[in-house]
C-alpha cells in the first residue's frame, strides 16, 4: 500500500511538470512579458534583479537528496516554489515553500539472535511550511565594477502539516552582491564583439536568521558564493557555488554546506527550465541531492 501510494505521489509530481513544459514550448503566446525571464534558481545564491513592476513569476521545481546517518539513511523529495509579484521596478513581493514533501527515514538494527541486519522504513509525507517576504534591488549595477546588489527580509511561518511544522515564526535577512565580468586570457575578444562566451557573473549572498526549536530561539547564518558563464548559446548558462544553507552550533543542528553544479536554458523569453546537482560538504549536510525545475514570467 506504502507503495501504491509513493508511485502516485510521484506521478501527482511528476505529470504537471511535463505537462507545463510542453505548454510552454507550444504556446509561448500564454506568456507575455516585455524582458527575458531571469530567475533566482536553481543555485542557492538569490539573484539582485526583481521581476518588474505589474509582472508575476513563478518557479516551480522537483528537488530529492539523501543522506547516511549513523544508523541508516534519510530520503527526501519535495515541489519547491517560488512565487514573485512585482509592485514596483525595484520591489517584489515573494511566497515560497518546499510545498508537498516526503521524507523516508530507513533504519538498520543488528538483530541479537541471529546477528543479522534488519530494516526498517518510516515515511512522512505532508506540506511544508511556507515563506512570505520582500525582495528590494536597492543598487542597479554599472559599467565600472560596481555590483548590482538586493536586498531580502524573509519570514518563515508554522503553517505546514503537523509532522513538517516548525516552531514558530522564523524571520531572515539576506544581502546579495552580483558582477559581471571579462576574463580576457579565457575570452579574447569575445566581449568586444557582444559574443555571449564573454558573459561571466559572479555573486555572493550573506545573511543570517533568527531560527528556533521547542526550546529556545538561536541565530543561525547562511552564505553562497557561484559563478556562472554563458556557454554554447545564448540560453544556456552553466554555474558552480559554494553554498552553506545553515551555519551554527552543533546542537542546533550544525553547518550545513554543499557544492552545487548546474545550468539553465531559456526555452523562450519568457520560460525557462534548469537542472543541478549537489554534494556535502559538512557532516551535517545531505550526501547528494539534484533538482529540475520550470520557471515562467507572466504579465497582470
Amino acid at each position: 500500500m506504502n507503495v501504491k501510494k509513493n508511485r502516485m505521489w510521484a506521478l501527482s509530481t511528476f505529470c504537471p511538470v511535463v505537462s507545463s513544459i510542453a505548454l510552454a514550448i507550444t504556446l509561448p503566446g500564454l506568456a507575455i512579458a516585455q524582458v527575458p525571464i531571469g530567475t533566482d534558481r536553481p543555485d542557492f545564491v538569490e539573484s539582485s534583479s526583481t521581476v518588474g513592476a505589474g509582472a508575476i513569476q513563478v518557479e516551480g521545481s522537483f528537488a530529492f537528496d539523501t543522506e547516511t546517518t549513523g544508523v541508516g539513511n534519510i530520503d527526501t523529495w519535495a515541489t519547491p516554489f517560488l512565487f514573485r509579484v512585482g509592485i514596483a521596478n525595484s520591489w517584489e513581493l515573494r511566497l515560497e515553500s518546499d510545498w508537498f514533501t516526503q521524507y523516508r527515514v530507513t533504519e538498520q538494527t543488528l538483530s541479537n539472535s541471529t546477528s543479522e541486519l534488519n530494516s526498517r522504513q518510516i515515511t512522512t509525507n505532508g506540506i511544508s511550511d511556507f515563506s512570505v517576504g520582500v525582495k528590494w534591488s536597492f543598487l542597479p549595477s554599472d559599467e565600472s565594477s560596481r555590483p548590482a546588489m538586493a536586498a531580502l527580509v524573509h519570514a518563515d511561518l508554522p503553517i505546514g502539516s503537523a509532522e513538517l511544522r516548525g516552531f514558530g515564526i522564523r524571520p531572515s535577512f539576506r544581502v546579495v552582491a552580483e558582477w559581471s565580468f571579462h576574463i580576457p586570457w579565457i575570452d579574447g575578444d569575445y566581449l568586444d564583439q557582444g559574443d555571449f562566451r564573454g558573459d561571466w557573473g559572479i555573486a555572493i549572498m550573506p545573511g543570517f536568521q533568527l531560527d528556533r526549536d521547542e526550546f529556545s530561539r538561536y541565530p543561525s547564518g547562511v552564505l553562497g558564493l557561484v559563478i556562472s558563464r554563458g556557454l554554447f548559446s545564448p540560453r544556456f548558462r552553466v554555474f558552480s557555488e559554494m553554498a552553506f544553507k545553515q551555519i551554527t552550533k552543533d546542537e542546533y543542528g550544525g553547518d550545513i554546506g554543499l557544492i552545487q553544479t548546474g545550468g539553465t536554458f531559456l526555452l523562450n523569453d519568457w520560460w525557462q527550465i534548469d537542472s543541478a546537482v549537489s554534494f556535502g560538504l559538512t557532516d551535517n549536510a545531505p550526501n547528494f541531492g539534484m533538482t529540475f525545475g520550470l520557471s515562467g514570467l507572466f504579465l497582470r
